[in-house]
């Protein structure tokens, strides 16, 4: 005749037992009726220890924990007194929030052989870090508000025709490269605004600060932004490159 086997579950601790019996019992995890699940998980313990099974002192610190809990119950309740069981609760709360992570992961590995990915951020999708088109736009948005503030006398139009000069971006992408070039060679960085000082109406501001975007874009110029204010220099690659 076969030996009687008996097996209980088995847990990986006391939160890990708590927790099994508060979901077997469907009990509000916020309202635990200590009384009821602390003679439930001493029923568990003595289990283990008739079948010889090692209690550690983990299940044995949460039992006395529970003890304690049952006997604060059963003390009348103080109005400022705060709830026995919240310290309990937290902490089911938070290794049932590891649990459930564990399980994610675990299943995560086993589907896409320990590859993760990340979901989006909430938001609108817009990337906001600074670039350096973002720089210069922004301090060409203050030369724009520095000449609109500027006072001008009144100009007649046909005297207004004949000042402006129509300017390619080709002829300003010569100019910016020479003119911060001059400037590296005599030891000294190009300031953004030093670009538009000579420029004589708004055709050509524009003009040089197109150019400058294209340069940028094309990696031929480097923007850096030091003590508030945008320097502009020559591309180390590029001008390597081009040796």
């Amino acid at each position: 005749m076969e030996a009687l086997s008996l097996k209980i579950p088995h847990y990986e601790g006391p939160l890990d037992l708590l927790l099994a019996l508060i979901t077997k019992n469907k009990i509000d995890i916020f309202d635990i009726p200590i009384a009821e699940i602390a003679d439930q998980y001493m029923e568990y313990i003595e289990s283990m220890r008739a079948l010889n099974m090692e209690v550690t002192s983990d299940f044995i610190r949460m039992a006395a924990e529970l003890m304690l809990i049952k006997s604060k119950m059963l003390l009348p309740a103080k109005a400022e007194e705060e709830d026995p069981r919240k310290g309990l609760v937290d902490s089911l709360l938070e290794y049932r929030r590891a649990k459930e992570l564990a399980a994610f992961l675990k299943l995560q590995s086993e589907t896409y052989y320990d590859r993760f990915t990340k979901q989006p951020d909430e938001g609108d999708g817009i990337y906001t870090r600074e670039h350096a088109v973002s720089l210069l736009a922004e301090a060409f948005e203050r030369i724009r508000i520095r000449r609109a503030a500027r006072p001008e006398g009144p100009v007649e139009l046909f005297e207004k025709l004949e000042n402006e000069r129509f300017y390619t971006v080709n002829e300003k992408i010569v100019f910016i490269i020479r003119f911060i070039y001059r400037k590296e060679r005599e030891g000294e960085q190009t300031e953004f605004m030093q670009l538009f000082e000579e420029c004589r109406g708004r055709g050509e501001i524009v003009a040089v600060f197109l150019a400058l975007l294209e340069l940028v874009k094309s990696g031929r110029i480097d923007v850096k932004k030091q003590r508030g204010y945008l320097f502009l220099l020559l591309s180390k690659t590029h001008t390597e490159g081009s040796k």
